[in-house]
């Protein structure tokens, strides 16, 4: 019996030395202030992010007065970071201990920053001199340097500093022995930014004209009439046939088997009042109606496309000489064959293309209603044939390609 008691006094002593309370661990907060380490000032919307082997634990933005604070952190080895647009970027390491408040403060210095005023300079087809400024909206000194990609940009200066002013860089362009056809160049200005290099590229266009969208369309000049050599492909896309262009002040467009990179080839399909931005019918010897046109360009009337029909020899002919060359199955063309009697003498490239199909007919919608003001008028052009047709078709159920003519 003794030693059963002895036995039972051994385990309560053992279970004691066992139960060992369980550790609460207090977490701790880190605070402090993010300022501008020349004016001292504080800098609110600064960002700081605290961070434990390279995973982000938590984030917070400055106050106005530059206060932030980080709460519940667990204890532990950690870096934490501020940063701030146009600032550099400072970090440091702190220790969070249990229940403690770390007082952590952050002075960023400036960095420069450039602004430019142009993302694009279009030079038309008879302008050689453009401009655009650079600007530095940060701190400190900002240096940049320009580089062409062509032979026949120049700009000038090529290199420069700027603190609180603004430079105006000129940029000219060479067109002796430039072709006629479209070009989508650019020139990099090349920022130092602190330790940091960036690089901003501003587009160089010519001999082309842009629409409300920035797609660049090229141009040729026919007899004495000026014309898009490329489909109209402004708007947003809609779905055929589940959505219909309506009258919203938007303008909507179609492209082949709903795909935006078939707009990219052929350009959109409208309808005729979509095209006409819902503008009465324009019988005009010269069109007045710039519909969904870029500035300074209109809507061809029937009178219009007759001009241009005449100058290439009549109808008869006239279809050839505006379709692009090539075709489907010999891989170098968006015609089926045999594209009959396609020479595109006249640069105006005729694509094929039916909001269904393409490959064997390309129609172009006319400003000018036939048939008592219900038929829409059209120029259609075909891949077995060389002559370029006129007719009309109902004007709610017809989707055409556009074409746009310059304003005289």
């Amino acid at each position: 019996m003794k030693i059963n008691i002895v036995f039972i006094n051994i385990l309560f002593i053992i279970s004691l030395c066992c139960c060992v309370p369980e550790v609460i661990i207090l977490h701790g907060d880190i605070r402090g202030y993010v300022t501008d380490a020349e004016t001292s000032e504080p800098l609110k919307e600064a960002a700081v992010e605290l961070n434990q082997s390279n995973i982000t634990t938590s984030t917070t933005i400055t106050e106005n007065d530059g206060a932030y604070l980080l709460k519940n952190i667990r204890p532990g080895n950690y870096e934490i970071q501020a940063s701030r647009f146009t600032y550099e970027i400072i970090s440091k390491n702190v220790n969070v201990s249990s229940a403690n408040i770390s007082e952590i403060n952050f002075a960023l210095k400036g960095n420069p920053h450039s602004e430019f005023s142009d993302t694009y300079l279009d030079f038309g087809f008879d302008s050689t001199i453009k401009s655009f400024t650079i600007s530095n909206t940060g701190k400190g000194m900002l240096r940049y340097a320009l580089v062409p990609t062509q032979s026949w940009i120049h700009v000038n200066p090529i290199r420069g500093e700027v603190t609180t002013e603004t430079d105006t860089i000129l940029v000219t362009i060479d067109r002796t022995g430039l072709p006629d056809k479209k070009h989508m160049e650019e020139f990099s200005i090349i920022s130092f930014i602190g330790e940091y290099i960036q690089e901003y590229k501003v587009d160089v266009l010519a001999n082309g004209i842009m629409d409300q969208d920035l797609n660049y369309y090229g141009i040729v000049t026919i007899g004495t009439q000026t014309w898009m050599s490329e489909n109209l492909n402004t708007g947003i896309r809609i779905n055929y046939p589940q959505q219909l262009q309506t009258e919203n002040e938007i303008v909507e467009k179609y492209c082949y088997d709903n795909l935006e990179s078939n707009c990219d080839i052929y350009g959109g399909s409208y309808l005729w009042n979509e095209m006409m931005d819902y503008s009465p019918s324009d019988d005009n010897t010269i069109g007045i109606t710039q519909g969904i046109c870029p500035a300074g360009w209109h809507i061809p009337t029937s009178e219009e496309w007759h001009t241009l029909l005449t100058y290439l020899g009549g109808h008869l002919v006239a279809g050839g000489k505006l379709k692009a060359t090539g075709t489907i199955e010999e891989g170098n063309g968006r015609w089926k064959a045999p594209n009959i009697g396609a020479t595109n003498e006249s640069g105006f490239t005729g694509l094929p293309m039916e909001i269904d199909k393409v490959g064997e007919r390309g129609r172009f919608f006319e400003a000018t209603l036939r048939e008592l003001g219900t038929n829409a008028g059209y120029v259609g052009l075909h891949y077995d044939e060389a002559f370029a047709d006129r007719a009309g078709f109902p004007i709610n159920r017809t989707f055409n390609s556009v074409r746009c003519v310059r304003d005289p």
